[in-house]
């Protein structure tokens, strides 16, 4: 593999000028900068970004953070298209993914702060946003460069990528009531409230009114089974899930009632499951490559992306 000083011999310049002009420094002269980088595509140079980062003080990685998740919790698929889209955008940067991924929230600040201190991390993608949450309040109080996924949920005005979920949820409902027929759908959460989910639940909550429905709920924190709940409400006639895998967790009780569902995030598992249903494409693909985008770019606060439905 050829070096830097190979490429200062052919081309017949000091290894500090080359190295200046592989870097566009204004101080060498264009046609300087012409000849050396011909003989370094002749040589077939590949530059060290990770030594040319370091001397500045930081890695080329970009951390991403994931919420506390479980030892035994599934794999979230939204998440690994996510890291699909960051992954095809980081590329012709030269930067690479580090993960981050605890069952607490003491061990992620914990991971996180070992992230900037040892490995000089610089650069975060928070896969989440939460009040009060001690990781972006310690990436705030070091100055570091991050993008939260999500909208953010407190007075910090943090830099964010997102859809535009009231509105998805407002269009799942009404595609749902105007493509299938249906009189009373039902809006199934988690009742962990994330800021997406209550999002969702509002736009469901505001198609049923704008249309005089009522608004009716099941949390998957109730004391009441799904299967228990749908069958002393009769009147409902197809469902609004907020998210894949909280769908996929209910299919097996939800099977035998038949109902029409609109289901988020097109996941390849709710291919498979859903029969008759829509599915709203979040685009989690483009949120990464959107989110990567906004993390090097600081004139920019934030960027939404846009959902499509799929029937």
């Amino acid at each position: 593999m050829a070096t830097i000083k190979d490429i200062a011999r052919e081309a017949e310049v000091s290894v500090s000028t080359a190295s200046r002009a592989l870097n566009d420094n204004p101080r060498i002269s264009q046609a300087t900068r012409r000849k050396v980088k011909r003989v370094a595509a002749k040589l077939g140079y590949q530059p060290n970004y990770n030594a040319q980062n370091l001397t500045r003080g930081e890695s080329n990685m970009v951390g991403l953070v994931f919420p506390v998740t479980g030892d035994t919790a599934p794999a979230n698929p939204f998440h690994i298209d996510l890291m699909r889209g960051i992954s095809s955008a980081l590329k012709p940067l030269h930067y690479e993914m580090v993960v981050t991924i605890a069952p607490n929230t003491t061990e992620l600040l914990e991971s996180v702060k070992s992230m900037v201190t040892q490995s000089k991390v610089h650069n975060f993608l928070v896969f989440y946003t939460m009040i009060n949450d001690p990781v972006t309040a310690y990436l705030r109080d070091h100055n570091l460069n991050f993008v939260v996924i999500g909208r953010p949920t407190d007075s910090h005005p943090d830099r964010y990528v997102d859809n535009d979920n009231v509105a998805a949820g407002i269009a799942a409902t009404a595609h749902l009531i105007d493509h299938y027929g249906v009189k009373q759908p039902l809006f199934l959460d988690s009742g962990t409230d994330w800021p997406y989910e209550v999002d969702r639940r509002a736009g469901y909550r505001q198609c049923m009114q704008a249309r005089h429905l009522p608004a009716i709920t099941w949390s998957e924190n109730q004391q009441i089974g799904i299967d228990t709940f749908l069958e002393n409400h009769p009147a409902v006639d197809g469902i609004v899930c907020y998210d894949d895998l909280l769908f996929g967790r209910l299919n097996r009780q939800l099977q035998a009632f038949d109902l029409p569902v609109a289901c988020f995030n097109n996941s390849r598992l709710m291919g498979m499951l859903l029969k008759r249903s829509e599915r709203i494409d979040l685009q989690p693909r483009q949120l990464g490559k959107a989110a990567v985008e906004l993390l090097f770019n600081s004139r920019k606060h934030h960027q939404l992306v846009d959902f499509k439905i799929y029937d």
